[in-house]
């Protein structure tokens, strides 16, 4: 005999499944449903849920459940190239769809807000508390992409009065090309497999006028690399005394351990902005970000955003919105750091099988290696590796992809230092 919980759902998906539940339709209440089934709001509740993750129902905060697009007619959408990832498209697609197709007053009576679409936004506060980035709604901002908001950051006046910006070296290349191809005034500061040289970066703060500086803190692009939780403290602790802000580009905070926590919540005085992308979770294509300001540079930031467009793109700020709250997010999430560390574990096999007298991080689907400084790899001999060399010193690290090659390539490499 099947439990009342069965009940609910098996009858609720029936329902929706033959349209007596129409997609965009709120269900009956909970308490509604605990009447009509005569069992208790937790088992109602418990049912929900199901149905939730089973992609029938979204939750919409303080309103209830609502049928979800799930087995009818969707968008015709390219499909992702990477059949790994591409349970993420497929659940987004979805969610645009619900954005187009019953749901679409939005686009009609939309009061403009330059700091993004108010349901996202009030999605995002939510997701940001949950991961330890505690902030005000009001100080949140989404962007065309992270590239976006970097490129405003770089350009708009800080209340510190400085000019200079600080890049960690090597990192994302996108700043880099922001700042050489706006001339802007920059200076540099190595953070390599041995760490950040915190006394060198306290000289720079003092003696020179830092905006401010660019990091990773965790899983850093491209050698993957975390501060450990006191040099995080520390870094907060110059930023305030030396009145420098910190941008924290947390794209990868989604795979870090829950306890390693961002610098955000360790800043008391206001000097991190918190950067977020979706393209690592989601696909790269989805050129949506979001930041999290001090209250000094948000009139200042909405500003400059307001010259460069009046509205990030609606319908993938609302599809973004619905896949956050209908649990789409939090499930794919766990999905995909599941098959990081599988990922990883390969590449710890191969690297421990072969035995390399080099030292070396594992990251999701690449290994980072470092050269000795006195033996550099010749390009005429190993040109096919050129493409993977990072960073400023082409000869310093070295990125090898996980693909077909590697264990031969991690083998010539073996033969090459052990001679």
């Amino acid at each position: 005999m099947p439990s009342k919980f069965q009940k609910i759902v098996s009858h609720l998906i029936e329902a929706i499944e033959q349209g007596q539940l129409k997609r965009g339709e709120r269900l009956p209440s909970i308490r509604k449903l605990s009447q009509t089934y005569s069992c208790s709001k937790d088992t109602v509740q418990k049912a929900l849920l199901e149905l939730k993750y089973q992609n029938y129902i979204y939750p919409v905060a303080k309103s209830g459940y609502y049928v979800l697009d799930n087995n009818q007619e969707e968008l015709d959408l390219p499909e992702l190239s990477s059949s790994e990832q591409s349970f993420t498209f497929d659940d987004f697609k979805k969610c645009l769809s619900e954005t187009l197709v019953g749901r679409e007053d939005y686009l009609f009576n939309y009061y403009h807000d330059q700091r993004g679409l108010s349901e996202l936004i009030r999605s995002l506060h939510r997701l940001f508390s949950e991961n330890d980035i505690y902030s005000k709604e009001e100080r949140i901002v989404v962007t065309s992409g992270t590239q976006q908001a970097l490129y405003i950051l770089s350009r708009m006046h800080f209340p510190n009065h400085k000019k200079t910006i600080l890049l960690e070296q090597p990192t994302y290349h996108r700043m880099n090309r922001i700042v050489n191809s706006q001339g802007i005034p920059y200076l540099t500061i190595q953070r390599g497999f041995e760490g950040l040289d915190f006394d060198r970066l306290e000289e720079l703060f003092q003696q020179h006028d830092i905006k401010f500086f660019y990091t990773i803190p965790r899983l850093s692009n491209p050698l993957g690399l975390s501060y450990s939780h006191r040099e995080k403290q520390t870094l907060v602790e110059l930023a305030d005394k030396y009145d420098v802000y910190l941008v924290e580009d947390d794209y990868m905070a989604d795979f870090d351990r829950p306890s390693n926590v961002p610098l955000h919540y360790l800043d008391t005085h206001e000097k991190v902005i918190y950067l977020k992308s979706f393209s690592t979770t989601l696909f790269p294509a989805l050129r949506l970000g979001s930041l999290v300001l001090p209250k000094a540079l948000l009139e200042a930031f909405l500003a400059y955003k307001s010259l460069i467009d009046y509205d990030t793109n609606l319908i993938m700020q609302k599809a973004l919105s619905i896949y956050i709250d209908n649990g789409m997010f939090a499930v794919n999430t766990e999905k995909l750091r599941q098959l990081h560390r599988q990922k990883r574990q390969q590449l710890k096999t191969s690297l421990t099988h072969h035995q390399l007298a080099l030292e070396g991080r594992v990251l999701t689907d690449s290994l980072v290696l470092k050269l000795p400084e006195t033996h550099h790899l010749s390009v005429k001999d190993w040109d096919f590796l050129t493409s993977s060399y990072i960073g400023d010193n082409p000869y310093r690290y070295l990125s090898l992809r996980n693909d077909g090659s590697l264990d031969q390539t991690l083998s010539q490499l073996k033969d090459t230092f052990s001679s």
